[in-house]
């Protein structure tokens, strides 16, 4: 009976030695899942990370506008009663880049930006406007100052009588001022268009034509600077 006790107890002890045999190896086992599963995530992880950094970024096509306003203005400012500053032209624009044009993929760019902010080349565009207008501009102080906001941007291809046509809408709202007063404001609307052969520089030069002519031919705003 002892001897048979003691037979017991010694595969009693092999059979709890062999769970916990068992047990250990299992949980090495799920460990060893885990940490392959992890590696196996990190490596898709980086193998994905390598791949959206090897995407090339689209990238605007770089322009210049170099604009003046030549030819006949639509009124001659000659006679004005006050002196009229040119001032700041702001961006409200939902758009990071202040020098862009379109961010529309057009003739083969994926947009394009212009060599400067483009509320700064409409407010140079303004100078010119009115310069060529023999506007009484002045560079500071000044009777009266004319401010404005370019609200939007719009460009795309069209067609014409059977050409590839580009065309570029610019929208800015100006106010003439007076002080701290506000004289006279408005929504201006300027539509662009050239033949796509001729490109985006000229299709820009033409809308800002455009909108200045659109200012300067109004009656409302000349009748409060002549």
């Amino acid at each position: 009976m002892f001897t048979m006790s003691i037979m017991l107890g010694t595969q009693t002890d092999k059979a709890h030695c062999d769970i916990r045999l068992a047990t250990i190896t299992n949980n090495k086992s799920i460990d060893e899942k885990l940490i392959s599963m992890k590696i196996r995530y990190l490596i898709s992880l980086c193998a994905a990370c390598i791949s959206l950094f090897s995407i090339p970024a689209l990238a605007a096509e770089d322009i210049v506008i170099n604009y003046e306003k030549t030819g006949s203005p639509r009124a001659d400012l000659s006679t004005m009663k006050v002196s009229l500053r040119i001032a700041e032209f702001t961006d409200s624009r939902s758009v990071e880049n202040p020098r862009l044009i379109s961010d529309a993929q057009l003739l083969g760019a994926d947009g394009f930006q212009a060599e400067k902010a483009i509320a700064e080349i409409i407010q140079d565009a303004m100078k010119s406007g009115f310069a060529n207008a023999n506007a009484n501009l002045a560079d500071a102080d000044g009777d009266m100052f004319l401010q404005g906001n370019l609200t939007a941007t719009e460009a795309k291809v069209i067609d014409r009588g059977g050409i590839e046509t580009l065309e570029l809408t610019l929208r800015a709202s100006v106010q003439l001022m007076s002080g701290s007063r506000t004289v006279w404001q408005t929504n201006l609307f300027g539509r662009g268009r050239a033949p796509a052969s001729e490109g985006m520089a000229v299709t820009v030069s033409a809308a800002l034509d455009r909108l200045i002519n659109e200012l300067i031919g109004d009656d409302y705003f000349l009748a409060e600077i002549r």
